[in-house]
């Protein structure tokens, strides 16, 4: 069987993204605390309270809408953390 793309059963709204991060965050295993501290290392200064609005769903109590660019910042901001820094002696080497 040839690949074909599945049908999209979903409106997609770019201010409101929560469910494609909670997805994000359960594939990836990243916790609150993850997103929390790696937005704080970019300078970020994001609240707890928000940071778990954003795996809620809108009419729950504490949801905040996620936009796609703070999806996609956050995403690159989890990465950059999880990046394993290189040993010490290592950096600026190039192979």
């Amino acid at each position: 069987m040839t690949y074909k793309q599945p049908p999209l059963h979903r409106g997609v709204y770019p201010q409101k993204m929560n469910w494609l991060w909670r997805l994000i965050c359960e594939a990836g295993y990243i916790t609150i605390d993850d997103v929390v501290t790696a937005l704080r290392a970019g300078d970020i200064d994001v609240e707890r309270a928000r940071a778990m609005g954003w795996l809620r769903s809108e009419g729950d109590d504490g949801y905040f809408p996620l936009s796609i660019a703070e999806l996609e910042r956050n995403l690159r901001l989890i990465l950059s953390a999880r990046a394993e820094p290189a040993p010490p002696g290592d950096a600026g080497k190039s192979d």
